[in-house]
């Protein structure tokens, strides 16, 4: 069990004096490492502790005996224990996060950002401690495409998509979902030319059963979703014009002029895929398997009054994430409340039909079968939506 204590009043020596820190993190560690040093005293750190040895930091797990961890310390002694032990760090320590611990430097573990922190620190180390696991494959020629699930017949997919801007320090990103358990099952994060990265998304949305393929149609997205288009992808997600979304509106998109290819991301409804990802990962409803999105995740920060990556960091993973999460929980929602009133409004016409067989009989002249319906794929027969 992981637990957080804020801290606003309290500071802690660090190399360059007194620095304020934002909390303590209590974890419990099945095993960790007791360090004896020199002049007597003994630490017990987690495996991953970060400590400063010669100006470099490095793992407790990697410590040697004989290391000089201090001005005047040195390891003497290093023992791997396996048993459940309680530990406790700080959090956010200045602005280089480095404190001193019983005459030596350590790096705190759980660094997130210089400002607040959009997912707080402990939910994510309960993500990396209970969840995170390396892909089953990781494909193509920079091994950026990391896969933990292969295809299901029997299940629904969803891939989103954020499309670099196409400067050195962007990424194009996406992540392959599992609707119905809204769990990562795939991942990308790489640099492709737009029109590379349209066919890598529609050759991995057929392999994983034609899925909902949702991408960002800002700036140079839209040269991704021309390619998509152009390869004639039938699922790709596409947007309202209005900004507004209901059971109506959805229904209404049958008509592609009310439709924009991709999905819209504005001043409106950015907010709303904030909120989204923050439910879904404080009340751990989604399945995170990724470090390199949990990475991410650790400085996702709040920057006057706007979630984004802090300074010289990537949010591509986070935001096309916190896309699929909105759109699971909104478009694809009111897609199925459009079914189920279009369920109900047929079960009444078939009612209606068996009272009175004149009103839709097959054999009245002039008749036009109300269980099929025109859609911007051709005529649709609805009659499956009663079995």
């Amino acid at each position: 069990m992981i637990k957080y204590k804020n801290n606003h009043t309290f500071q802690v020596l660090t190399p360059t004096g007194f620095k304020p820190f934002s909390g303590i993190r209590q974890t419990t560690k099945s095993k960790v490492v007791n360090l004896t040093l020199s002049d007597g005293v003994t630490v017990v750190v987690s495996l991953k502790h970060k400590v400063v040895v010669n100006g470099k930091e490095i793992l407790a797990k990697d410590l040697k005996e004989g290391d000089q961890i201090g001005n005047f310390n040195t390891v003497e002694k290093i023992e791997i224990l396996e048993k459940p032990t309680l530990l406790y760090d700080l959090v956010n320590v200045g602005t280089d996060n480095l404190y001193l611990t019983d005459s030596f430097t350590s790096h705190n573990c759980d660094f997130l950002s210089s400002g607040d922190s959009v997912i707080e620190p402990e939910i994510l180390s309960y993500y990396e401690e209970t969840f995170q696991i390396d892909p089953l494959e990781k494909r193509g020629v920079d091994h950026n495409l990391w896969i933990w699930e292969y295809p299901d017949s029997h299940k629904s997919y969803m891939i989103v998509a954020d499309v670099s801007r196409g400067d050195s320090t962007d990424y194009s990103a996406f992540h392959i979902f599992d609707i119905e358990t809204a769990a990562q099952i795939g991942e990308y994060k790489g640099k492709l030319s737009p029109k590379d990265f349209g066919n890598v998304l529609v050759a991995i949305a057929s392999e994983y059963n034609d899925a909902l393929l949702v991408v960002e149609n800002a700036n140079i997205g839209w040269a991704t979703i021309e390619q998509i288009l152009a390869r004639e992808y039938k699922n790709l997600y596409y947007s309202s014009r209005s900004e507004t979304e209901t059971v109506e509106s959805y229904m209404a998109k049958y008509e592609r002029d009310m439709l924009v290819p991709g999905f819209t991301m504005s001043q409106r409804s950015r907010p709303l895929v904030i909120a989204k990802l923050t439910e879904y990962v404080r009340e751990k409803s989604v399945l995170i398997r990724s470090k390199r999105l949990l990475s991410e995740l650790r400085v996702f920060v709040w920057k006057n009054g706007k979630a984004q990556a802090q300074t010289n960091y990537n949010d591509d993973l986070v935001m096309s994430f916190a896309t699929g999460l909105y759109v699971r929980d909104t478009a694809i929602r009111l897609r199925q409340q459009g079914m189920d009133l279009a369920r109900a409004q047929l079960s009444s016409i078939s009612s209606l039909n068996q009272r009175n067989p004149v009103v839709y009989n097959s054999t009245t002249s002039n008749y036009n079968n109300p269980y099929k319906i025109e859609t911007p794929y051709g005529h649709e027969d609805l009659t499956w939506l009663l079995e």
